[in-house]
């Protein structure tokens, strides 16, 4: 859709707005609407876009897994206001632990006997997008890093990195899902999280492993560190906008995981070919990443 510049004044220049858009929106003379600068675009908003909205779930099992895929979604679809039949107290436990641990700026604002509700209160604004991700690339070379250290028999904690992930990611696909800040590029934003995701949740699942004391040789712990090198490669593809790195990226991938991990793999038995295992998966993920950070780059 095309409109001419219209010059009014000295320096002002005007645009009419589209009828059909403006009834949509029920605008009329003196009604103000919103104006937001992002990179080389300006965003017209109507004030319709503030409302808050609103749904309900209800909490039919006590699977933690179940509620937390419930109301997770609730917050990335973009709802600002649940009201949760949650049922026994059980599961109003569990709901609360979920929302603290897992959604930035919600809370519980109201419980009555078998129901709660569920408010955007202290939410950041849209536009921290971007220092949101970055918190969670930190955050995740912050857990390959506790990582390298648990796999010598370290015992630090790796939860409370996770829990920090987990509200990035919620937060940053929210954002995505409203569609005012990101606009075409959107589907690029939700399938790079997605890959990146699957990938620090291999190292998650492999830290669950190290629980158990087991033997880990040296060049497994080597393989770790091809593992960072490869996360490092894909953060600073994003954060430099180099695309001279993807190459780097393929280079190291084809030989960490088709070289070394399979020879190893092969080679290994018992736990130590599942932490292997798990390493494998993640720099696959990681690589995968690739695809949909191109196209976030590409000018």
């Amino acid at each position: 859709m095309k409109r001419k510049l219209v010059k009014q004044g000295v320096a002002t220049m005007m645009i009419s707005l589209p009828s059909k858009w403006v009834k949509e929106h029920h605008l009329e003379k003196g009604d103000e609407i919103e104006l937001e600068r992002i990179d080389n675009n300006l965003l017209i908003s109507s004030k319709t876009v503030n409302k808050k909205t609103e749904t309900e779930l209800k909490l039919e099992r006590t699977d933690e897994s179940e509620i937390r895929t419930l109301i997770t979604n609730a917050y990335r679809a973009g709802c600002d206001r649940v009201k949760v039949d949650f049922g026994d107290e059980k599961r109003f436990r569990q709901l609360n632990k979920i929302i603290k641990s897992n959604l930035i700026g919600f809370d519980i604002i109201k419980k009555e006997k078998d129901f709660c509700i569920v408010e955007n209160i202290t939410e950041p604004s849209e536009n921290q997008f971007d220092n949101i991700l970055k918190k969670m690339f930190l955050s995740i070379s912050e857990l390959l890093e506790i990582t390298e250290k648990r796999l010598t028999g370290s015992k630090e904690d790796y939860e409370e990195v996770e829990e920090r992930i987990q509200k990035y990611d919620n937060f940053c696909r929210r954002v995505i899902s409203k569609n005012r800040v990101l606009g075409k590029k959107s589907e690029f934003f939700w399938t790079f999280l997605s890959m990146l995701m699957h990938g620090q949740r291999e190292i998650y699942f492999l830290n669950e492993k190290l629980e158990q004391k087991t033997s880990i040789s040296d060049k497994t712990k080597n393989l770790l560190g091809d593992v960072q090198e490869l996360f490092s490669l894909i953060s600073n593809v994003y954060l430099k906008k180099d695309i001279k790195l993807l190459s780097k990226v393929r280079e190291l991938h084809k030989d960490a995981v088709y070289k070394k991990g399979q020879t190893l793999l092969q080679s290994k038995k018992g736990k130590e070919n599942l932490i292997l295992y798990h390493m494998i998966i993640a720099m696959r993920q990681f690589y995968h990443a690739n695809s949909p950070l191109f196209g976030l780059i590409l000018k």
